[in-house]
């Protein structure tokens, strides 16, 4: 963790949401609910909430180089309406109450790229099925990976319980130094929207 993480992790708590409060959190009325799991250096939840100051926006990570960053980006900004969950995705989404996420990003989600190590990669049935309670009716799920399986994994799995959208007919995600990062180097993304059906 860098100095400028570290400090602004320990700033944390202006912006801690505990799972104890999650469900009080979410009883507020907004315009939108947007949450990203796994949202890296904050980068594109920070954009998002940037540009929509009316919508309830939560983060949702373990890794805490990356929320001290978040942190920091939330201070500069002078951002209101981001709050941050440090804890597992699927524990913290059980708790959010059902139909009210409106937008989730899982942008490039750990691709555990051994074979061994598949079960513990995120995007599963039972996460999908567990997505579906929790998305609204005219919610999207947006997913990115630079990994081919995994790609063929989420879309077999969402396959069942959500229809894709064509991602050219939303609003385009915010750029991320991780995706630059990935196309500098040749790789190939992949892409996916999804609704509910």
């Amino acid at each position: 963790m860098s100095k400028a993480q570290a400090q602004g992790y320990a700033n944390l708590p202006e912006y801690r949401l505990a799972p104890k409060d999650i469900r009080e959190y979410f009883t507020a009325e907004t315009e939108k609910v947007f949450v990203e799991i796994g949202f890296g250096n904050g980068e594109v939840i920070a954009q998002i909430a940037s540009q929509n100051p009316t919508w309830q926006c939560l983060g949702i990570d373990v890794y805490r180089p990356g929320i001290g960053a978040l942190v920091n980006r939330c201070v500069r900004a002078e951002l209101r309406n981001v709050r941050i969950v440090e804890s597992e995705a699927t524990t913290v989404l059980e708790l959010i109450p059902d139909d009210k996420i409106d937008l989730l990003y899982v942008l490039f989600p750990d691709p555990w790229p051994k074979q061994r190590h598949h079960r513990r990669r995120l995007v599963d049935n039972e996460f999908v099925a567990l997505v579906h309670r929790k998305i609204s009716a005219t919610g999207i799920v947006y997913f990115a990976t630079d990994a081919r399986d995994y790609a063929e994994q989420i879309q077999s799995s969402m396959n069942d319980s959500f229809y894709g959208v064509d991602i050219a007919h939303i609003e385009p995600i915010p750029h991320s130094r991780y995706r630059q990062k990935a196309l500098d180097a040749g790789q190939s993304i992949w892409d996916f929207a999804y609704k509910r059906d």
